[in-house]
This record gives structure tokens, sequence and C-alpha cells, in this order.
């Protein structure tokens, strides 16, 4: 069978897609990018002549929210080829495992890391798909042999209705996806209607049932310890032996964009984060408080959305307390067709930080300003990772 994966440069598309060639399926993709932080050397660009003996067209829910017309999607619903490839994972790929499902606004992609993690240690030689590169992997994706697949699962969309987990662990609910949910409201409603998507056993585990255990983990801020736990009790769940579970996840290095450090030269330190929801923000500058900064804390921000950036705006008040200096950079536009007069200039206001509409000029301002013993954390999830490897270049 022949696949053919429509923005396939995406955090889960790319992983699902990899999984798909390691169970034996044809695959070929595409993206508007020739490159992106999880996937290299794709085809570039959308063109129907792409859907030649192709059986199935998955793509991104991402492609349905584009203002541009994609022709190769158009007629690949015409041919009804066409799913999304979270419908393609839960309904196809994995419809013989005993799924585990990590869901929640923050935290997702680290949690379904570390119980990939334990499951592997533990032996159960999982399926893993997670919306972000694991070193110890060197992809999104672990592919295994045995009987558990454990799984990223989004809330946007409604994506994560498509799973039928046996066990699912919410790490936390906030309003998020103003694209997609009107409120908070809805979002606890699309929470309900997937907390009643489980079989089987049908096991829940959030915060709430937390021991609250501490843990000598390598990964900063109190926001891991609480997903470390969750973890843990999915090990008990499973039957794991509490030295296995305490080894693996004390071993636990991180993922990539994470506090992630790509640069320590000449007495200066840059990390690439993916954080870009307020919380996540401020919850990961906490945790970065951890370690001894001897200078001066720089953040580095990409805001997502002009509508989740308005719908947000609030929430940025309290954001960056923990840093010294907050630049905030050219708003990604992400799925947005409008800009809902929202700029740079109106979150720094909020957040008590300085707007450019540049990267450029926020690239001379570290250039002249930053000292030996600074810290630089540049965060965001369009292409601020771009951003945090342009700005290392700077301390060569």
């Amino acid at each position: 069978m022949k696949l053919h994966f429509v923005g396939i440069g995406g955090s889960g598309i790319s992983g699902v897609a990899k999984l798909a060639q390691n169970s034996g399926y044809e695959i070929s993709g595409c993206d508007i990018e020739k490159s992106t932080a999880y996937s290299k050397n794709i085809f570039q660009g959308h063109d129907v002549n792409h859907l030649k003996g192709i059986d199935l067209v998955v793509v991104s829910p991402a492609v349905f929210y584009s203002e541009k017309r994609i022709d190769e999607v158009e007629e690949a619903r015409k041919q009804k080829k066409l799913m999304t490839w979270e419908d393609f994972l839960g309904n196809i790929l994995l419809k013989d495992k005993k799924v585990i499902c990590i869901a929640g606004t923050h935290g997702k992609s680290t949690t379904t890391a570390m119980a990939g993690k334990l499951l592997i240690d533990a032996g159960f030689d999982p399926i893993v798909v997670v919306g972000a590169n694991v070193p110890e992997w060197e992809r999104n994706s672990h592919f295994g042999k045995g009987e558990y697949a454990v799984i990223e699962a989004d809330e946007f969309n409604n994506n994560f209705l498509n799973y039928h987990p046996e066990i699912a662990i919410i790490n936390n609910i906030e309003f998020d996806h103003p694209d997609f949910f009107k409120n908070e409201d809805e979002v606890r409603e699309s929470f309900e209607k997937f907390t009643q998507n489980l079989v089987g056993p049908k096991i829940l585990v959030t915060e709430k049932d937390s021991l609250k255990r501490k843990f000598n983990l390598k990964v900063l801020g109190e926001h891991n310890q609480k997903n470390a736990n969750m973890v843990y009790i999915l090990g008990k769940k499973l039957g794991i032996k509490d030295e296995v579970i305490i080894k693996s996840l004390e071993s636990f290095e991180g993922i990539g964009r994470r506090l992630e450090l790509i640069a320590d030269r000449n007495g200066v330190k840059v990390y690439d984060d993916y954080a870009h929801h307020p919380t996540a923000i401020e919850t990961t500058l906490e945790g970065l408080r951890d370690i001894d900064i001897e200078g001066k804390m720089w953040v580095i921000i990409e805001p997502h959305g002009f509508n989740r950036s308005r719908a947000l705006l609030s929430k940025y008040k309290t954001a960056f307390h923990e840093a010294d200096r907050v630049l905030i950079g050219p708003i990604f536009p992400a799925r947005d067709k409008e800009t809902f007069e929202m700029t740079p200039q109106i979150i720094a206001k909020v957040g008590g930080a300085e707007g450019f509409d540049s990267f450029e000029d926020i690239k001379k301002i570290l250039q002249k300003e930053i000292k030996s013993g600074d810290i630089i954390v540049v965060m965001g999830a369009g292409k601020s990772y771009l951003w945090a490897r342009e700005i290392a270049k700077i301390f060569k």
C-alpha cells in the first residue's frame, strides 16, 4: 500500500510517516518547507502529480486551515483517499495495539517520551509517537513490536477522538487553540469526550492522582516532577517494579526543543524551547531558575498566532517574571488568515517586555549587550528554532 503524507514536516505526522514505513508501507511526502525541525530533505510544495499510484493520502489537520487551496488535498478528497494522520494512526496503524494516550494542554511531549522510555526500559518493546524529537532515538517515534503503543494525544481539531486507549494520562486542561475552541468549556467538553473513548480496563491518570514523590530528575522544573509522578503511576498500573520505574525516570534526558542547550560559547548559553502558551512559558522559565545563572536571563519570544495571542493576552502579564529581559519578535501567523490587530508591542506592554517587528533588530541588541555568564532562551513553535541557531552563531 502506497501512502502520501501532506505536511510531512510537522511534529506529529513526521513520526507517523516513519512508523508507517517501518510497518511496511511505501511512503512519500511533501510540505511547503524543504526542511523542518522534524523532517529533512522532503518534497517542497504541493502538486497533484504526487498522487500518482497512491492508495491513501494522509494529511496534517493544519492543511484544512490553510487560506490557500491545496490541489492535491482536494483531488484526494474527490477520490475518497483523504485521511488525517491521527485517523490513520488510531484506526489503521494501531488498531491491534493496546494504546496508552498522553493528553493535556501542557507537557504532553515530555510525558509521552518519559512513558515510552519506561515501557522500553521495562521490556515492553512499544511503539511510541511523540510530538518532538527524542535524542536517544534520534527521531520523534520509536518502532517496537510489543503489544503496547504510547502516543501523544492532541486536543486541537478533536484529533485525540481518533484514539481508543486502554490507559490515558491527562496532565492538565487549560484554554488553548482559540482558532478551534470558543472557550475553556468547549475544551473541557472535548476532554470529556476523549475519556469516554477509553476501552478495556479504562484507566485514567490525572494530576490529582499523583503521589507527590520527588525524583532526582535530569530535566528541570516542578512541572517535570508532576509529569514524572504520573508516569510513575502508569508504571505501577502496568506492574513494573519500583526500581525499574525510578531508574528509567531519573535517567531520562529530555526531548528536543524543551530547554535544549544548543550552544555554550564564550560564557554564553543559548537554549531552544518550544513553549508558546504563556502558562508554558512561565512554568519553563521557573524551572530554569533551578540552575545557577551568573549573569542575566534573556528571553526571546516568537508569539504563536495572532488569534491565539489575542485570546491569551492577559496571561502574558505574569509569564516573564523570572526573566531579566524579554524581547518579543514578530508573531508567527500559524493558521491565522488575519492579524486581529495584534502586534509584538501589544504583547510586550502587557508582559513588561520589549516588542520588535524584526528579528534582525533583536539580533543587534544581543550582539551589543550580551555578556559572559548570560543565558538566552529562545521560545516559540514556529520559526524560532531557526532564530535560536542564528543567535548561537553570534557567539562563535
